[in-house]
């Protein structure tokens, strides 16, 4: 009930975001959020035991959700635009780390069925839509990308989160490649997102309703993954002390870069207005 309570909020909001959009196009968000629905139902029923590690896998669908409705955006309004191909880039990293651990080892998986397919084939998709989307970006829609404020240089960062996993990492795979693989992934999913909130504070002004369900899911998705981490991160703990407090620390950042934005989402929810973010002026 809660569930499908959320969902028609959401759409209770979609008349201002797409004015004069056609039947067929709200057809596919529509879809989106009932394929959506159906697939968490069946796989809470057969495939987790009720346990609360199955909210780990559910931040994982939550995610693929999120990229489902940029590409959904990006087929209803033919442009790219408030998209960063930067955040893109990043997290085509952090699903190619965290893939080439969590497919061949289990030791940061959820314990329960979900975590043998459901949780990887979750970033299996995330990975496949984030390739399209970039691939968009620079062929098809490439006039709409809005490079000029895509100015965030993250890819600096990117050596820095590497470095740190090779030195600081659990031993949860029992293998320092793997384990340096999945702690790789965690710390770049912690930059990921600034880009993207760089880049739509850069804009200012009103935000696309569909890049903005997709940084708040993005953020549902990193709370999921904080509040199983919160409680499991004494696995890691107990082999490192540094590397459990960098993994509880990393996962909060990943929720903390994005409060700011979901507070002017909510804001504006709740005043039924477009949400609007204010706007950051060169130096």
């Amino acid at each position: 009930m809660t569930m499908k309570m959320d969902i028609m909020t959401l759409f209770d909001g979609s008349s201002d975001t797409w004015g004069s959009s056609s039947g067929k196009r709200g057809n596919q968000i529509a879809s989106g959020y009932c394929v959506f629905s159906l697939c968490a139902v069946i796989v809470y029923r057969l495939f987790t035991d009720g346990d609360f590690s199955s909210i780990y896998t559910l931040g994982m669908a939550v995610q693929c959700l999120a990229f489902y409705l940029l590409n959904a955006k990006v087929d209803m309004h033919k442009s790219v635009a408030g998209i960063s191909a930067k955040t893109l880039k990043v997290y085509v990293l952090v699903f190619v780390c965290r893939l080439s651990s969590t497919l061949v080892k289990n030791g940061y998986l959820p314990v329960d069925q979900s975590g043998d397919w459901v949780f990887q084939t979750a970033d299996i998709l995330s990975l496949i839509m984030t390739v399209k989307l970039l691939r968009r970006m620079y062929t098809s829609h490439r006039a709409t990308y809005q490079e000029e404020y895509d100015t965030f240089d993250v890819f600096r960062l990117v050596p820095p989160c590497v470095v740190l996993a090779m030195f600081v990492h659990g031993h949860l795979n029992g293998c320092p490649f793997f384990d340096t693989c999945w702690t790789t992934a965690m710390n770049l999913d912690a930059i990921a997102m600034l880009p993207q909130l760089w880049m739509l504070a850069k804009i200012g002004g009103e935000v696309d309703g569909m890049t903005s369900h997709f940084v708040v899911a993005l953020a549902f998705s990193r709370l999921c993954g904080f509040t199983f981490w919160f409680y499991g991160y004494t696995e890691v703990y107990r082999k490192s002390k540094v590397a459990g407090y960098q993994l509880l620390f990393a996962h909060a950042m990943q929720v903390f870069l994005s409060l700011d934005f979901v507070y002017y989402y909510l804001v504006a929810r709740m005043k039924g207005k477009r949400m609007q973010l204010p706007t950051v002026h060169e130096i």
